[in-house]
């Protein structure tokens, strides 16, 4: 009977050698298709390094073209407007690479930061300031944000600068953004107000030359939102204010009526800028201080 049985038994034993053979095999190809995998997914994100790495670079780079126009534009105007060079946006504007094959999409932009209300004049020294108070809830009111909520950051910003004296309480605000973290502050409140108001490390005068209409009637009440608008209007036409008596002069207005300090020059800007390479998205932001004779400082930058 084992003579009978042997025949089956070397053919199974073929059968789980190919089995076994066909196992390796494909064991030994899927080890081979994960290796490609890994790679190619190294690869990608390597390229992904590079790209990042080089659109840095280039907003680098436009940063430092941000800091030419603003000190070109402080050494031959008196004034700042809203037509100046350095107001000009740019938008998709194609810088090539060195190897020639590729091209980086541009884009960027300069915000004279003080034709807006700087949050830190609501409060001096911890103390809270009732006039500046007063300016920001006609301004939230003008737009539709509730106007209680100008003594809510007002409290923040007094508390944040008593912090520094006591080492307790809380942080100040650098940016936009950190009012989020504020009682009242949602992330539509502040898309509403972004180009109203701003974050500065000093207190320093509005400029009227670059103000929006709105601010303009919570800096002079008795000016009324429609006068200021038509104000504003003829402004960027041509008319620029050449001094603070001459806003004072063509408003019929007077220097005690003023709540608020105002000039007709600015020495902050926020640069924006976004480069896209590749499937890279690379943004920058910085807020630059500048002096008619130094190029502007980089106060802070931010990612």
């Amino acid at each position: 009977m084992s003579t009978r049985r042997r025949p089956n038994t070397l053919s199974m034993q073929r059968g789980m050698a190919v089995v076994g053979a066909l196992v390796v095999v494909a064991a030994v190809s899927m080890m081979a298709a994960s290796m490609v995998q890994q790679q190619a997914m190294l690869s990608r994100l390597l390229v992904g390094e590079r790209d990042r790495a080089q659109a840095k670079w280039l907003l680098r780079g436009g940063l430092d073209w941000a800091r030419v126009m603003l000190i070109n534009d402080a050494r031959r105007h008196a004034l700042t407007v809203p037509n100046g060079v350095w107001s000009q946006a740019i938008v998709g504007f194609e810088v090539p690479l060195p190897d020639g094959t590729r091209s980086a999409q541009v884009s960027g932009q300069i915000e004279d930061e003080q034709g807006k209300f700087n949050l830190n004049a609501l409060a001096v020294e911890g103390r809270i300031q009732p006039d500046a108070v007063s300016v920001l809830r006609r301004l939230f009111s003008m737009l539709g944000v509730a106007p209680e909520l100008a003594m809510v950051v007002a409290q923040r910003i007094a508390g944040s600068q008593q912090a520094q004296i006591t080492q307790q309480g809380p942080i100040g605000l650098r940016t936009l953004r950190d009012l989020e973290g504020v009682d009242g502050f949602s992330v539509q409140t502040i898309a509403r107000i972004k180009d109203y108001i701003t974050i500065l490390p000093e207190r320093g005068p509005v400029n009227v030359n670059t103000a929006p209409a709105e601010l303009l009637s919570a800096l002079l009440p008795e000016l009324g939102l429609a006068a200021a608008r038509g104000l504003v209007k003829a402004r960027n036409e041509g008319q620029w204010f050449n001094s603070r008596g001459d806003f004072l002069n063509r408003t019929q207005m007077r220097a005690g009526d003023l709540a608020f300090a105002i000039g007709v020059r600015s020495d902050w800007f926020k640069v924006s800028g976004v480069v896209s390479l590749g499937e890279a998205l690379t943004t920058v932001q910085a807020l630059m201080h500048r002096t008619r004779q130094n190029p502007p400082a980089v106060v802070w930058i931010e990612h």
